[in-house]
C-alpha cells in the first residue's frame, strides 16, 4: 500500500496520513469517519485530508 501512497501523492504529510487512514479503516471497515475514530481531532483531521485530496484532482 505505501507505494500506492507514494504514487497518488508523492512522498510527504499526505502520504502519511493516507497510510494512517487505510490502516483505521480496515480496522474498524463499516465504520462511519466519526466512529472510526475515538476524538475530535482525529474525525477532523480526517475530513481535512479528504478535502485536500480532492483539491489535488
Amino acid at each position: 500500500m505505501d507505494s500506492w501512497a507514494v504514487e497518488e501523492f508523492g512522498d510527504g504529510l499526505l502520504t502519511k496520513r493516507l497510510i494512517m487512514l487505510a490502516s483505521d479503516f480496515a480496522d474498524h471497515p463499516t465504520a462511519s469517519i466519526p466512529g472510526a475514530y475515538s476524538g475530535w481531532a482525529e474525525t477532523q483531521a480526517t475530513y481535512r485530508f479528504f478535502n485536500q485530496a480532492g483539491d489535488k484532482k
